[in-house]
């Protein structure tokens, strides 16, 4: 007998269907309802689409999991900040809260203000004077810091420290960060927030970027405890390959809800920050960002990876950073059969594109970066319009064949926002359909992290992972769609 009966609405890969029946958290059959009906005993559960369409769990193929958690619980919420003075009030609040101690914020972004200026070590100074206090910008590569906290900082001045404006940049944020420790207890907690707030938004899988080894822990705690209904697909922070290789962990160990993937690596830095690396100046400036790790060496950790069986994403923003990881690639002898994967391929050159297709690399993009993109916005202050109009470029990627996987960076976590930028965005080469995109953001996700077999379609054999929007999304602009319910393994994890 079944567990679960879902019925009476499309769904989404079976024309003509309207059920699915799920036993032992996964789908054993998908029909007709009344074909169901033999398979339903006193014990199975019923739930009802009344037309609403079913579609496959959503998998957001680039977040940093526990940070998504930690803004929700412990660091201060710079997001929604219209202004400049906006920010530092919510600073100053949080120092009034907890006083003595670290306050920490996220996600400012100087590009929504009218200020149009980044925010600075006199501004935080200001607001928070009496306890080390600093704000990380919306992109995660650059970071201001009051006089208190840049005190923490022991890199000299440079190219990473800016000590006038109190401004930290790629290598020297996280040494800071890492200064600023949440319990354990703590970061169990964020897990299970996270997890919430990702059932809420459709969300059922994740790959989980620069995985700390705090975090394997925080996560494997609340999965024992029943807090986490998100599965995670973990990519560790490069340094911890070692532990890896001498553990013996290979790609795909782990449970159903914490599976090992790989390392991610970072060969440049952000757009926002003007640490991404250029072939060409910043718009009006003559820096072009910077190359954080050459061909060589990343050939050299390319191969490591590859001996210790397990999967390799790059992070690469600019052009002059796409050229490194190709290089590595080959010099790495990358084949295409091997699917690593380059994070986020902003500005590729249609050139790089045919050799991404060539060595079998997967394209993780963000569709939601395209709320930077267009006449007046953050890219094309930074980039200038010819480049702007090519950043980002979805459908070059799907043209030529390259696996495309969707995800989010957490800027913000939302499928349903993503998708509906990238349906409408300012230029061509930016845009998907709705299949596609739906496509990138399910099965390209799960090809992405070798999961194929068991998550991106609704199929018999697979995991019960499901989404029930408010409409039809062939008929209702994302924009105006709900997430109505979240099934995970056959159990309702969000009902609205």
């Amino acid at each position: 007998m079944l567990d679960l009966i879902v019925q009476g609405g499309p769904i989404h890969g079976h024309p003509g269907a309207d059920a699915v029946g799920v036993r032992c958290g996964r789908i054993v059959v998908v029909g007709r309802a009344p074909e169901l009906g033999n398979l339903r005993g006193p014990k199975t559960q019923v739930f009802r689409l009344e037309g609403r369409p079913l579609l496959p769990g959503f998998f957001d193929a680039h977040v940093h999991f526990l940070k998504v958690g930690l803004d929700r619980t412990f660091f201060v919420d710079l997001s929604q900040a219209r202004t400049l003075s906006e920010a530092l009030e919510l600073l100053r609040a949080r120092a009034q809260e907890r006083p003595g101690e670290w306050v920490v914020g996220r996600g400012w972004d100087e590009s929504r203000w009218p200020e149009k200026r980044y925010l600075e070590r006199a501004d935080l100074d200001r607001a928070v004077p009496r306890q080390p206090c600093c704000a990380v910008r919306v992109d995660g590569h650059m970071m201001v810091a009051n006089t208190l906290a840049l005190a923490r900082c022991v890199r000299p001045e440079g190219e990473l420290v800016d000590r006038a404006r109190g401004h930290l940049f790629e290598d020297a944020v996280f040494e800071v960060l890492s200064l600023v420790r949440p319990s354990q207890e703590a970061l169990v907690e964020a897990v299970a927030a996270a997890s919430r707030y990702a059932a809420s938004l459709g969300v059922t899988a994740v790959a989980d970027m620069d995985t700390e080894a705090l975090a394997f822990r925080a996560y494997a705690t609340a999965e024992r405890r029943g807090l986490l209904r998100t599965r995670i697909f973990a990519y560790g922070k490069a340094d911890l390959l070692p532990q890896l290789v001498g553990l013996g962990l290979r790609r795909g160990f782990g449970s159903p809800f914490l599976r090992i993937c790989g390392v991610k690596a970072f060969v440049d830095g952000s757009i926002g920050a003007k640490t991404a690396a250029l072939f060409e100046p910043y718009q009006g400036e003559m820096g072009k960002g910077r190359v954080l790790l050459g061909r060589g060496e990343l050939a050299r950790l390319w191969r490591k990876v590859m001996e210790a069986e397990l999967q390799l994403a790059v992070h690469a923003i600019g052009d002059r950073a796409i050229e490194e990881v190709l290089a590595a690639a080959r010099l790495a002898g990358v084949g295409a059969l091997d699917r690593h994967r380059v994070e986020h391929l902003e500005l590729p050159t249609p050139h790089q594109l045919d050799r991404v297709k060539e060595l079998g690399l997967v394209a993780s993009m963000q569709p939601n970066f395209l709320q930077w993109s267009g006449p007046g916005r953050m890219y094309e202050d930074r980039l200038g319009p010819t480049r702007d109009a090519r950043i980002d470029p979805h459908r070059w990627v799907l043209e030529r064949g390259i696996p495309l996987a969707f995800g989010s960076d957490g800027m913000p976590l939302g499928p349903l926002y993503g998708i509906g930028l990238a349906l409408d965005p300012p230029y061509y080469p930016q845009r998907v359909t709705w299949e596609e995109a739906l496509q990138a953001y399910t099965q390209g996700a799960a090809f992405a992290a070798f999961a194929e077999d068991e998550l991106g379609t609704i199929a018999p054999g697979k995991w019960a992972d499901f989404v029930v929007l408010s409409g039809d999304p062939g008929r209702v602009p994302p924009k105006d769609l709900q997430v109505d319910a979240t099934f995970v393994a056959g159990e309702l994890v969000f009902s609205r």
